[in-house]
């Protein structure tokens, strides 16, 4: 991998963890012709390791899951959004404060309904701080009608800016 231009900003891998833990929508970078696509979705994610693992979900069909069967390589970016920092009267002095993630890895599109569940109950424990067993129970036929995609990443770089 390419070495950060900004090597002072670079974050390690516990506040990587941070972002990732405090950000809910991941932007996916999808091989395309002649464009990358690049989509946001929301997350559940689990470490094993250091190797971080997401999963999104959505449809069964469409653009998304027909370029990750074609090309399963993805980019993905998480961040936690900008503030403009205070500056003085020149244009030069402003700069934006953030913490930002980029990863590199293999998209499968998963179709196991055991995985899909475990899936499922990660993105709702992300996203509502709920495990999935605190909701309604899901059908089989209602795990069986969602697009599940899990992301392994073999990549990560973390950059802020904070002061």
């Amino acid at each position: 991998m390419e070495k950060m231009r900004r090597f002072e900003r670079e974050i390690l891998l516990p506040e990587i963890k941070s972002v990732i833990a405090d950000c809910h929508v991941v932007h996916i970078g999808l091989n395309d012709s002649p464009f990358p696509y690049v989509v946001p979705t929301n997350y559940g994610y689990e470490w094993r390791d250091e190797t971080l693992i997401l999963y999104s979900h959505g449809a069964r069909q469409g653009k998304k899951r027909r370029l990750i069967a074609a090309d399963p390589h993805v980019c993905i970016q998480i961040d936690d959004g900008s503030t403009l920092m205070p500056a003085g009267e020149q244009a030069p002095d402003y700069s934006a404060a953030y913490r930002s993630v980029i990863g590199f890895g293999i998209a499968e599109l998963i179709a196991d309904p055991a995985e899909k569940r475990h899936a499922l109950d990660l993105l709702m424990q992300h996203e509502t701080g709920r495990p999935l067993a605190s909701f309604a129970p899901l059908a089989d036929h209602q795990v069986a009608g969602v697009g599940v995609i899990k992301i392994t990443l073999t990549e990560l770089t973390g950059k802020a800016h904070t002061a």
